[in-house]
C-alpha cells in the first residue's frame, strides 16, 4: 500500500478546495486511484490484455484533463506504452 506523509493524508481528507494546493489533489485522485485497484499492486507481467488496455485508457482521460503540455505528453507516452503492451500480450496469446 502507498505510504503517504501524515500530512498530506490529512490535507487530502480535508479535500484540495481546503488547502488549494495542486499536489495535495493530485495526491488525492492517486488515493482514489488506489483503492479502486484495492491497494494491491500486480506487477505489469502479470496483468491482462485488458487490464493493460484499460490503463492505457485511463491514461488518455487523465491527459484530456492535464493542464500542461509537459504532463499531457508524458501520460500519453505512457498510455500508448501500456496499450503497445496490450497489444504485445493479445499476440502472444494468439500464439
Amino acid at each position: 500500500m502507498l505510504q503517504l506523509p501524515r500530512t498530506v493524508t490529512s490535507a487530502v481528507a480535508a479535500g484540495c478546495q481546503a488547502t488549494g494546493i495542486q499536489f495535495i489533489c493530485i495526491a488525492k485522485r492517486v488515493m482514489s486511484s488506489l483503492s479502486i485497484m484495492d491497494s494491491v499492486y500486480v506487477p505489469l507481467a502479470q496483468r491482462t490484455a485488458d487490464q493493460l488496455q484499460a490503463r492505457a485508457d485511463e491514461l488518455r482521460r487523465m491527459a484530456a484533463t492535464a493542464s500542461t503540455a509537459d504532463v499531457v505528453t508524458a501520460l500519453l507516452t505512457l498510455a500508448d506504452r501500456y496499450a503497445a503492451l496490450a497489444e504485445q500480450r493479445r499476440i502472444d496469446a494468439d500464439l
